[in-house]
């Protein structure tokens, strides 16, 4: 897929097109989203009068603050969901509190569940992952279309992780069509990709002597370091410079799903802090559960929001620091170890707490995560030597990585950093992003604005090869494996699989039959995860036994489909569900309903 990518110009944005008018068709409005675990952002591109350049900006949300009682305006709108007794929902900063009082009523980091059959029963109510994501996309389509003067915005590019199996894209499109946003304009990338494509954009408004990687006309391997609220992907990128300066992205290596994010650094010192906490007021956690039972969800998300303090203040105070100072945090790192903050419990008042920690401390807390050799669970490294040893072209060495690009929240944190620069044996120093915590709905606008105008007067074109993500097998009874999609397989993708399936069932005919489906490095390893079946329904009896054809197609922005016919009758194609959630028409009615009543102001 060749895309026109507008480099050079002028830098003031304008508002494409005019206000809508009765009769008239949407404006075409270019809009990404990053939908993430913890925290979402989304960003509009525009472009400039000259035709040449495209600027992305992140919108400012709307949204209650902690108090209920006043609106705030934020960038980052926390992917949190609280509904009252009265069936009202609640998003952002507001319902992330909530979670201190009524945690029962608040749904948070959905995304880790997406493409799964599980829900959240509120009054009563059911909540799937993807409907608990279509109330932060409705906020967010709101917002837009407020930006835009009330004009509708039916289009969008949402971001994924790139290691998100074809399922878990699938349940994200369906939250996009639940918030509203036209089903054939929902499109999705990679975060990875999204994060380059605005670091890019950014590169190329500067003079040459100042990017801080030089291309000179060849192919850089680039490793894009994604550790964001909830997940950790990584990325490996080949980007191609030819003799005209048009840039080609293609993708080398995805590394395995991996839930790892500043939440899990947030409950690692959060743990931490509760056990310092029995210390000081004499309790063990069974003694103070038991005590303060009632109390008890308050305090643990009390621990948490403390953490996370910790946190920001040491990476923010350092990062001033370094700017003030004009050093670099790899050769004075030592300096910053007895950085100290302290912070307050003050409820309940019986366990009122000053908590006091240094960097250093925090560091050495956080080293499970950083460090396989300490963890007995996820950790950094692990993705980042996958991603290398599951390469497309082979195992890769760590010396053919030209750079590191980081982007997500998390690795705002030095210590990520530092360890990322280790793990490199120091060879490379991480690039940072700009706009870690916006890089990834930067890109995805930009990205939108260059599927939507391939313009043959840019100054820079460029092209985005995606690959399939991971592999998906179907068990077949009695036989081998059958692969359905293969890492690794350049986009798009087409294939029919003949004589290896026959309808099966326990009965001499059957009306359907599932397919079940699972995902692994190899269809022989131990360690495999089953997905959701497929399912195929026929729309008269079939014999079992009876041969049948599939057919797989995987399209650009993988978005997968598969149908299904008895040999001999390939005029009765039957559209398989390869894992989607069958909706009860009143489930879907509510939340299309509820989302309308979503509340911003107290």
């Amino acid at each position: 897929m060749r895309l026109d990518l507008p480099w050079e110009g002028h830098d003031s944005p304008i508002n494409r097109g005019s206000h809508l008018r009765k009769g008239e068709e949407v404006t075409m409005r270019y809009v990404g989203i990053d939908l993430g675990t913890t925290n979402s952002t989304i960003s509009v591109a525009h472009l400039d009068q000259d035709g040449k350049h495209i600027t992305p900006v992140t919108l400012d949300i709307t949204q209650l603050d902690e108090s209920g009682s006043n609106i705030s305006l934020e960038k980052t709108l926390p992917s949190a969901l609280f509904v009252d007794e009265q069936d009202q929902p609640y998003i952002g900063r507001y319902a992330r509190k909530m979670a201190h009082f009524y945690p029962q009523n608040v749904i948070r980091e959905a995304k880790r569940y997406m493409g799964e059959e599980v829900s959240w029963p509120i009054n009563e109510k059911k909540y799937r992952p993807e409907t608990v994501s279509s109330y932060i996309l409705k906020a967010m389509k709101m917002q837009a279309e407020q930006y835009y003067m009330g004009e509708p915005v039916d289009s969008v590019v949402i971001t994924v992780p790139a290691n998100f199996n074809f399922q878990q894209d699938k349940a994200t499109r369906v939250a996009a069509e639940l918030a509203g946003f036209a089903k054939d304009k929902i499109h999705t990338i990679p975060e990875p990709t999204a994060a380059l494509l605005d670091f890019l954009n950014e590169e190329k408004k500067l003079h040459p002597d100042s990017r801080k990687i030089q291309f000179h006309g060849q192919s850089k391997n680039l490793m894009v370091f994604d550790l964001g609220g909830g997940t950790c992907d990584v990325s490996i990128l080949q980007v191609k410079e030819n003799a005209t300066g048009d840039l080609d992205i293609q993708e080398l290596s995805i590394s395995q799903y991996m839930e790892l994010g500043g939440l899990d650094f947030d409950r690692l010192v959060a743990k931490y802090l509760l056990e310092k906490l029995c210390l000081e007021t004499g309790y063990t956690i069974q003694t103070l559960q038991r005590e303060f039972r009632s109390e008890f969800p308050q305090i643990r998300e009390s621990l948490l929001s403390i953490a996370e303090k910790f946190k920001i203040h040491f990476a923010s105070q350092i990062n001033h620091k370094l700017i003030m100072q004009q050093t670099d945090y790899y050769e004075n790192k030592e300096q910053f170890d007895q950085l100290t903050f302290r912070y307050t419990l003050t409820s309940p008042e019986k366990l009122a707490t000053i908590f006091t920690m240094t960097k250093k401390e925090y560091d050495q807390i956080v080293e499970p995560l950083l460090y396989a050799q300490l963890s007995s669970s996820v950790n950094i490294e692990e993705p980042i030597l996958n991603a290398l040893s599951q390469a497309k072209k082979g195992e890769m060495k760590k010396e053919e990585i030209d750079a590191v690009f980081l982007v997500g929240g998390m690795t705002f944190y030095p210590a990520v950093q530092e360890r990322i620069y280790e793990l490199f044996d120091k060879r490379l120093k991480p690039i940072r992003s700009v706009n870690p915590m916006y890089a990834v709905s930067r890109g995805a606008a930009v990205y939108h604005d260059m599927v939507a105008n391939k313009r043959e007067e840019a100054a820079t074109k460029i092209g985005v090869k995606n690959t399939i993500q991971n592999n998906v097998f179907i068990r077949v009874f009695k036989s081998d494996s059958v692969a359905l999609l293969e890492k690794g397989t350049s986009l798009p993708y087409e294939r029919l699989i003949e004589d290896e399936f026959f309808v099966t069932g326990p009965h001499k005919t059957v009306y359907g039959m599932k397919l079940d489906l699972f995902t692994a490095e190899d269809p022989k390893s131990p360690i495999t995860k089953n997905l959701k079946s497929a399912s195929i329904t026929f729309k008269e009896p079939v014999e079992v036994g009876a041969p049948l054809i599939l057919q797989v197609k995987c399209n650009e922005e993988r978005d997968v489909s598969v149908k299904a016919w008895l040999k001999g009758k390939e005029s009765e194609v039957i559209d398989v569900n390869v894992g989607s959630h069958v909706w009860e028409q009143e489930e879907k009615e509510f939340h299309i309903k509820n989302l309308d009543k979503i509340k911003f102001d107290s």
